[in-house]
């Protein structure tokens, strides 16, 4: 058996073979950033008191990515559409950045290099 069933006190956090971690890590290595902080939560539910920092520890992630992926599954903040909320991510180069302007010559038209 894979997982311990539950007690009449309650859920315990389950205890998994090395073939369901392994099972674990490579499911969510498939999954977007999204759906990766969700997984983790979901196990995290399973697990019961402590389960965010050990889904933490075997995905590698921060404890509160799993706590968060938690909280929006409970709350049902699931967004489909999108891996980010709109302006979320990192900035375009194009945006980060002023164009830059020509240097103006003094006669108005363009310099030209001299062909040999």
């Amino acid at each position: 058996m894979l997982l311990q069933q539950p007690t009449a006190a309650g859920l315990r956090p389950p205890h998994v073979s090395d073939e369901v971690r392994a099972a674990i890590i490579l499911f969510a290595s498939l999954l977007d950033e999204q759906q990766g902080r969700w997984y983790a939560g979901l196990e995290s539910l399973l697990r019961g008191r402590g389960g965010d920092r050990q889904i933490a520890e075997l995905l590698h992630l921060d404890p509160h990515t799993v706590a968060k992926g938690r909280q929006q599954l409970l709350a049902r903040e699931v967004e489909r559409d999108r891996v980010r909320r709109v302006g979320g991510g990192r900035q375009r180069v194009e945006n980060k950045r002023p164009p830059l302007s020509m240097p103006s010559t003094s006669g108005g038209s363009p310099r030209r290099l001299a062909t040999p």
